[in-house]
């Protein structure tokens, strides 16, 4: 009997672990969550978002998510995302996915334990195209249909009917409709296409799996600009600053914002 109890205890807590979401870090301005048993209430700072959750960010909104694997996903206002499948298990990473969409709007995304892992085991789905990862910090936006996307560090790949597209560090891309993904310059992206995501601050720092895995500390202070960076600060457009810790392939390149002409 002892045995079938501790059994089971196991499989809950297993059952658990492998079917937890994300913590809110920051929530700001209206942010709305739909729970998978359709209720919405107000996302705060600090609660708890599950798999098959809808959230929605308003005009002023802005959202911080730190999934359990120490992934990292900023949203910015005006974004419809939804956790299509996260599973999660520490003792193995591999196994887990992170399976989201996004209907609008716009965000950026650091790789956590589960990419790293197994790099198929993540997708984000957009109508327009779809984007895996080869462990990222990475920009999605879609305006009028259209799918931006921008590498800071590691690389993404985009793919829909027309083929696919692989990008780097210091890359960008346009989807346009159905068209096939193509590369262009960040001048010919649509004029603050990614809102205040280009500009969060970066500060350096250094992670480990155990650190990821067991969720990032929080930790007030400046962000700086342009420094090769495992982790996250979020400052612009912000009170305050989060610093999350992540582990990327590559350094993260920060680009100044130049003058938009935007594809056409």
């Amino acid at each position: 009997m002892l045995v079938r109890l501790a059994h089971a205890l196991l499989a809950l807590g297993l059952c658990v672990n492998a079917l937890a979401a994300a913590n809110v870090t920051t929530a700001r301005g209206q942010v709305n969550v739909t729970l998978p048993d359709g209720s919405i209430r107000l996302l705060e700072s600090g609660a708890r978002v599950e798999s098959g959750s809808k959230i929605v960010t308003g005009a002023n909104g802005f959202a911080l998510l730190r999934f359990d694997d120490g992934q990292l996903i900023a949203l910015e206002k005006d974004t419809d995302f939804r956790i299509e499948q996260y599973r999660y298990n520490r003792a193995e990473p591999g196994a887990g996915s992170a399976f989201f969409s996004m209907l609008r709007g716009s965000l950026r995304a650091i790789t956590g334990l589960i990419g790293q892992s197994n790099k198929a085991a993540f997708r984000l789905n957009t109508p327009t195209a779809t984007i895996g990862i080869r462990g990222s910090d990475w920009m999605a936006a879609l305006l009028q249909n259209n799918l931006y996307t921008g590498v800071n560090s590691g690389g993404i790949g985009i793919s829909n009917a027309a083929g696919s597209l692989g990008l780097s560090a210091g890359q960008y891309s346009a989807t346009l409709g159905t068209n096939a993904s193509q590369l262009v310059s960040f001048s010919q992206l649509p004029a603050g296409v990614f809102g205040s995501l280009p500009q969060l601050s970066l500060a350096a720092a250094s992670s480990t799996a155990g650190s990821a895995a067991s969720g990032a500390s929080t930790a007030s202070g400046a962000g700086i600009a342009g420094v090769s960076t495992g982790t996250i600060a979020v400052g612009v457009g912000i009170a305050g600053v989060v610093a999350i810790t992540s582990s990327n392939d590559d350094a993260t390149n920060n680009h100044a914002t130049p003058s938009h002409h935007g594809v056409q």
